[in-house]
């Protein structure tokens, strides 16, 4: 079975393509050993020189030359050889091509350069190569002062001894070599070197070196994994009440000491994530315009993570407040996504400050101006309405899974707003901190997303709109009080009403966007205006019926001689009639003007200023 496994992993690692392998005419270099024996200097190899920036580049960052981009491209898995040109592009001896007529060559493994004979003489070494020799140890006689070496050739022998051995090992080396008694025997640095090969082999390779740190690898996990003091910084007035923190420059020994790349993100290891807390405080919103649907805002940001490899055993945090030092140290690169332009404070110095704490939590505060769309807000209600407008905070380069926003687990460390902030014509009600986790081409992006619930104050509205508004609806209830003489005065009455609520009804929209949807204030202005132009018309009816009826009675009493007492009873009977239709309008609408008028602002008050904005917007979307 052991065999079996062994030729699958062996035909896994060595695909075959060409060539039948078992013809005595083909030679396939797998390792290192086997490269040397053929006389292929392989530390010397241009492959491997590719390989060897290629894992480099895959570790760390680097910035590639043109020429180690030229080098990269020359990188080739594996090679077959098959002629002299071959064997001269790829720096193969000739003369092999004499006794085998095709040559393979894998040089992704070839350029590892695993030594002939792995050699193990410490407990470090075993676990680094995942070698179990623990009954092996526990039956050695420790008594004998020399040294002895077990030599396995392969996966049988090592079963024989007890040792737990990857079957791997004997593809990339010929023989592994045990040295006993250092094999079992372990120093201080050894088990230093033993915890970080543990970390290493349950959560992948280190993303910088972490043997400068001078630590624990268990308290320096655990202090990369806690997120509590995150939170209670905020909480903490960061005791600068009675220390004075360290000056920039204190960075620098430790910034050179651990090689700090600022463009690494301050992950433990290669695939961890960084989150980092972030909260405002708002110190100024103003400047709502509804045409622009947009706002002012002028807040502190502050962001709070760990940094391991910001750690020192200073008694004092460092603070870092000039931009030279803050660009030799890694931070978040947050942008709002919803603002259409946002700048820093600069004057009379650049607004921000850093400090570095002995256990690597960076807290981080800047003060920025932004303007944020306000596009989401629905006017159905306007101006009743309960406007929500949002601030996007999101990692402009960093995906989800290596930069986390998050906000302070505290409300009020997430949003705060500072007490004497106030806003013309609206009153922040409540705020909700909120995330919006997007997709781009590149990937998922962490989003934060601050609400800020507000209600708008109709003081404004109700003094400078309704009351001259209902003050001219009112004043346009006269022309049914005066006399059917007054036909002049009947007509202007209504008409000049009907074109102060034209300029009313256009001044107070001038404001407002151009919207598909229909408005509480669309509403009232169409309902005033509708009934000014009715009350023009019903005084067009009545001086109509007013004049007909005059012109009948003059006509009977100028022709009493020419008409027939007939005629001039049934004019005048008609003129009458039309009087009296004059007279029982204006009456029917002294009294209706009022009823109709306050039936409208019972429903405009209970109806339509109290709906549901949500089932305004759903009717409007349809």
């Amino acid at each position: 079975m052991s065999l079996a496994i062994s030729i699958s992993l062996l035909l896994f690692l060595f695909p075959i393509n060409s060539p039948n392998p078992s013809s005595s005419n083909f030679l396939d270099i797998g390792t290192t050993y086997q490269a040397v024996d053929y006389g292929i200097a392989t530390d010397q190899h241009q492959q491997c020189i590719a390989w060897k920036l290629w894992w480099k580049t895959q570790k760390s960052l680097q910035d590639p030359s043109a020429s180690d981009i030229d080098l990269l491209a020359l990188r080739r898995a594996e090679v077959w050889i098959r002629n002299e040109n071959d064997a001269e592009k790829y720096d193969v001896p000739v003369e092999l091509l004499q006794n085998f007529s095709t040559i393979r060559i894998v040089f992704r493994n070839v350029c590892r350069l695993f030594p002939r004979v792995l050699q193990i003489s410490s407990p470090l070494a075993a676990r680094r190569s995942r070698i179990t020799l623990d009954v092996l140890c526990q039956t050695y006689n420790y008594s004998d002062p020399e040294a002895n070496e077990l030599v396995l050739n392969n996966y049988e022998e090592a079963q024989e001894n007890a040792i737990g051995i990857d079957q791997l090992l004997f593809l990339d080396h010929q023989s592994v070599m045990i040295v006993m008694p250092a094999a079992c025997n372990s120093s201080e640095n050894d088990e230093k070197e033993i915890a970080k090969q543990y970390y290493l082999e349950k959560y992948g390779d280190f993303s910088f070196n972490v043997s400068n740190l001078n630590i624990e690898m268990d308290k320096l996990h655990e202090m990369v994994h806690d997120l509590k003091p995150l939170d209670q910084i905020m909480s903490e007035n960061l005791g600068l009440d009675y220390q004075r923190p360290l000056p920039s420059s204190t960075i620098l020994p430790f910034l050179r000491k651990i090689e700090y790349d600022a463009r690494q993100p301050p992950t433990l290891h290669v695939d961890d994530t960084v989150t980092v807390k972030v909260g405002i405080s708002v110190q100024s919103m103003s400047n709502f315009e509804l045409s622009t649907m947009d706002y002012d805002l002028d807040a502190w940001v502050r962001m709070s993570w760990i940094d391991p490899r910001l750690r020192h055993d200073l008694s004092r945090p460092i603070l870092v407040n000039d931009y030279t030092f803050l660009k030799m140290i890694w931070r978040p690169d947050p942008i709002f996504t919803n603002a259409k332009y946002s700048t820093f404070h600069k004057v009379t110095y650049l607004n921000f400050y850093l400090f570095i704490f002995p256990d690597g939590k960076i807290f981080m505060d800047m003060r920025v101006y932004l303007k944020p769309t306000a596009a989401q807000i629905v006017l159905c209600k306007y101006p009743h309405d309960n406007p929500a407008v949002s601030l996007k905070i999101s990692s402009m380069g960093f995906t989800q899974d290596v930069v986390k926003l998050e906000w302070f687990s505290n409300s009020n460390d997430a949003i705060r707003i500072e007490k004497n902030v106030r806003i013309p014509e609206l009153s922040i009600r409540h705020l909700h901190p909120d995330i919006c986790n997007g997709v781009r081409k590149s990937g998922v992006y962490s989003c934060l997303e601050a609400k800020f619930y507000m209600h708008r104050e109709v003081g404004y509205h109700i003094a400078n709109t309704y009351i001259p508004t209902a003050i001219c609806v009112v004043f346009s209830w006269i022309s049914v009080w005066l006399p059917e003489e007054f036909v002049e005065g009947r007509i202007f009455v209504s008409l000049t009403v009907f074109l102060t609520l034209s300029a009313e009804n256009n001044s107070a929209k001038e404001e407002l966007p151009k919207v598909s949807y229909v408005k509480a204030i669309d509403i009232w202005f169409g309902f005033t205006s509708t009934f000014v132009f009715v009350t023009m018309l019903q005084a067009l009816v009545v001086i109509s019926l007013e004049h007909n009826s005059k012109r009948l009675r003059l006509k009977s009493e100028s022709n009493l001689d020419g008409y027939s007492k007939y005629q001039v009873t049934k004019s005048m009977l008609l003129s009458r009639y039309y009087h009296r239709m004059a007279r029982q309008i204006d009456t029917f609408c002294k009294v209706m003007y009022p009823v109709i008028f306050i039936l409208f602002l019972m429903f405009y008050v209970f109806v339509i200023t109290q709906g549901d904005e949500r089932k305004y917007w759903s009717i409007s979307l349809r």
